[in-house]
């Protein structure tokens, strides 16, 4: 526990939490809080208290802005702001390695720069620069890039744009960066790092992405050789290089390779992995991939799962049991909704990887083998997504049935029968979250279309739930993730939908929901969704209860409850813990007729952002409290005491993201409102 005392006779305290610099701060008697320390930079001293001086300093290559040195004054505040470390624009670089970036990296630099820095190594030996990131507005900014340990200085180039440059190895000992923007736009920037090696080696040459490097020794005559990762195939660059002597300068015989998934090919390996275009990054747009898997003859192909994400509806791995597009669909997989795994009929399997021109995601891996077909026996039929199967003898005349999760639906109900031929009598069924439907029972499953991927759009599904006679439906919200406004659910117990009993949207999860009339009742809901966004969407589970009386409508997070009977006429009355809002009516009542409901759903508490306190006690949360508060909050607290007394802050719960900061700041006032 941590307690702040401050007694005086100042009768106002404001307290907020703002989100920006770094680091959690503590108000204490006689102290200001962390200032922290900025970024590329370092502090001198860590005591907090009045008269208490902090220094700062900046890594090499950095200049400081702001104050160097500041101290904390007996009002509780700093002399001044933090400072910051910004790249210099001018600067010798003489270490042996180093990192060069543009002013203000990785944020925008500025207009009307003309920085230069030189990279000074020993005489003898040369210079190698690696782009990791370029970012210049093009024609109008640009970076050169120029050799001058020699006696007749070079030019290796003038760069610009977003196209990230080659690497570039010296002939001399000295290198040139010159950079200059204009009075427009600007980018990112850049970041290179850069390594000295001697006159007779090459330089480093660097691991490819996504794949290996076989040697070490870069002296002139040396070889090093390169391999890609599974599933990755070799673009650019070659799979063995050396260091030559070429027009009297010490190189590499080629460029490194790059190591990239491809979009489509012709697989003939016993094992291997397929991926995602991109991959282990999203996918790119418009993609059209084919790939052909082939096993040897009297085999199959298998392929597992490995990770499966793509845009639901848009975006869509097709799979076909042969070896072309007109070749039997086995299924088309979008969202995550793939199975754990594939088994073909023959030695081939098709597959064609569709993308649209907007959202992408993390793609697929999947690795395939090939497996040998039994004679006397059908190959593992798999087992639905959002399902199960009740069968693991696959011999000829055996069968199969599979069963799907509450919620979703077969495509098809039929055993599955292993025939003559080795083949199953027909294809694996698929469990699927449909559009509306009627459900007949004590206890269910409601999901949206998709579940649990993002629905599609332009939807309108209604389910009907009954239950049996005289009882009412009870709907519990175990997920809630509709597009706020546009997509709806409406809950109704009569059919009509002008006039719910809820109207549901956004990602607050609601409360549960009860209707019921006596009789053969049926409750209806209907789902909305527009022709945009989309998002995971719902399940809901349904149980029956009795009408008679009304059911314990619970207490709210946080609250009270006055009252303990639920008859008809009988009423409940709600009040909040100390610093929490109530939100709805502070009273509800049991109905009588023909149903047995509560007059209101119930209130809610809540934490808000900011209040005001006039009391001689009492609490401050944050926003949300005790779950996690959200972003961009500004939040002020008000506390008024009477004249000559003090106010004691005592911190129950404390726990802010770095960057997050809760500030007292104590104020006199002659007029208390």
């Amino acid at each position: 526990m941590v307690e702040h005392v401050l007694q005086d006779d100042r009768r106002l305290v404001e307290c907020q939490i703002l989100g920006g610099e770094r680091g959690k701060s503590e108000i204490e008697r006689g102290g200001c809080g962390d200032p922290g320390v900025p970024g590329f930079g370092r502090r001198s001293g860590d005591r907090f208290q009045h008269g208490d001086v902090l220094t700062f300093f900046c890594q090499s290559a950095f200049e400081l802005v702001g104050e160097r040195t500041i101290t904390c004054q007996h009002n509780n505040q700093w002399s001044g702001n933090k400072p910051s470390c910004v790249f210099s624009c001018f600067f010798n670089f003489t270490a042996p390695s180093g990192t060069i970036l543009s002013p203000n990296y990785p944020e925008e630099y500025g207009n009307n720069l003309n920085c230069v820095w030189l990279i000074i190594s020993e005489p003898g030996s040369r210079i190698h620069l690696l782009f990791s990131d370029f970012d210049l507005e093009p024609q109008f900014d640009w970076l050169v890039v120029k050799d001058e340990g020699l006696s007749e200085p070079t030019t290796f180039g003038t760069f610009s744009g977003k196209d990230v440059p080659s690497q570039i190895a010296s002939n001399g000992h000295i290198m040139r960066l010159e950079f200059q923007s204009d009075h427009s736009n600007t980018g990112k920037g850049f970041n290179i790092s850069y390594t000295t090696f001697g006159q007779n080696e090459c330089h480093d040459p660097g691991v490819p992405v996504n794949g290996q490097r076989y040697g070490d020794q870069f002296q002139l005559g040396s070889s090093v050789a390169f391999r890609c990762d599974q599933g990755f195939i070799r673009t650019q660059g070659s799979d063995q290089v050396t260091c030559i002597i070429q027009e009297g300068n010490v190189i590499w015989s080629a460029a490194v390779p790059r190591c990239e998934a491809p979009c489509g090919g012709h697989l003939t390996a016993p094992t291997g992995v397929l991926l995602s275009p991109g991959w282990p990054s999203f996918y790119k747009d418009s993609l059209n991939c084919q790939w052909v898997i082939e096993a040897q003859t009297d085999h199959a192909v298998k392929i597992n799962f490995e990770r499966f994400q793509t845009e639901v509806n848009y975006d869509t791995l097709e799979i076909r049991d042969g070896p072309s597009a007109s070749s039997q669909l086995i299924g088309e997989y979008h969202g995550t909704q793939a199975p754990h795994f594939l088994i073909s009929t023959s030695n081939f399997l098709f597959l064609l990887f569709t993308t649209d021109n907007s959202r992408s995601a993390a793609g697929f891996s999947i690795r395939y083998e090939s497996v040998k077909m039994e004679l006397d026996s059908c190959l593992d039929p798999g087992i639905p997504v959002n399902g199960g199967r009740h069968g693991s003898i696959f011999s000829i005349g055996s069968r199969v049935s599979f069963t799907c999760d509450l919620g979703y639906t077969p495509s098809d109900q039929e055993p599955i029968v292993c025939e003559q031929n080795h083949q199953w009598s027909h294809a694996l069924p698929s469990c699927d979250a449909l559009c509306g439907g009627y459900v007949y029972g004590k206890t269910g499953t409601i999901l949206s279309p998709g579940y649990p991927d993002f629905y599609p759009n332009s939807l309108n599904c209604t389910w009907t739930i009954e239950v049996s006679h005289g009882k009412g439906v009870h709907l519990v919200f175990h997920t809630f993730h509709l597009e706020e406004n546009h997509d709806y659910l409406t809950i109704t117990e009569d059919g009509n939908f002008f006039v719910p009993v809820a109207r549901l949207t956004g990602s607050v999860l609601p409360p549960s929901v009860k209707a019921g009339l006596f009789g053969n009742f049926s409750a209806q809901l209907r789902f909305i969704s527009d022709f945009s966004m989309s998002y995971e969407g719902f399940n809901i589970t349904f149980s029956e209860y009795d009408l008679e009386p009304c059911e314990d409508p619970g207490v709210p997070a946080y609250s009270r409850r006055m009252g303990f009977r639920f008859r008809v006429g009988d009423s409940l009355a709600f009040s909040c813990f100390h610093g929490y809002r109530l939100e709805g009516d502070s009273k509800i009542t049991c109905l009588g007729g023909g149903r047995r409901v509560w007059s209101n759903t119930l209130p809610r508490c809540i934490a808000e952002c900011g209040a005001s306190s006039l009391g001689p006690e009492g609490v401050l949360l944050s926003p949300n409290f005790p779950s996690n508060y959200d972003n961009n909050h500004e939040c002020i607290y008000r506390i008024t005491t009477e004249k000559g007394k003090g106010i004691r802050l005592r911190a129950e719960s404390f726990s802010l993201q770095d960057g997050d900061n809760l500030k007292a700041y104590l104020r006199t006032t002659n007029n208390c409102p």
